[in-house]
């Protein structure tokens, strides 16, 4: 279960962060460590970070339905994307994904960077 990273614009690129040390090498990393990948998809996009794949996320509760109480506002019946709340746009881009993924599960999503992301599916911005 790791997370693969490319950077096509810093191919030696390394950051200290607040959940460690990391190094590109011939502009690939990976780790399994999901704070890591966390900051790192959430670093501004002038660093030239993409996430190339993640492993899939298990359910809070460790079943396989998915959580207990899904995240939503109440308003609708829980059949799509008006009973799921937009993520903040400080969220990392993995949330992101999951939400746009409830607004349109047939788009392509897995290119996309987190700014396109909070661009085409975010609505208003936080404010």
């Amino acid at each position: 279960m790791t997370y693969e990273f490319r950077n096509d614009k810093y191919k030696q690129l390394q950051v200290h962060t607040t959940a460690g040390k990391v190094r590109f090498e011939a502009g690939a990393y990976s780790t399994a460590d999901k704070a890591v990948a966390d900051v790192l998809q959430d670093l501004p996009e002038w660093y030239g970070v993409e996430l190339v794949s993640a492993p899939d996320e298990e359910p809070e509760n460790g079943s396989d339905e998915g959580p207990e109480n899904p995240p939503g506002d109440g308003e609708g019946d829980g059949s799509g994307p008006d009973d799921v709340q937009r993520p903040a746009r400080s969220a990392s881009k993995a949330d992101w994904l999951a939400y746009a993924r409830t607004v349109d599960p047939d788009a392509a999503l897995d290119d996309l960077t987190k700014e396109q992301l909070v661009d085409t599916y975010g609505g208003q911005a936080d404010g």
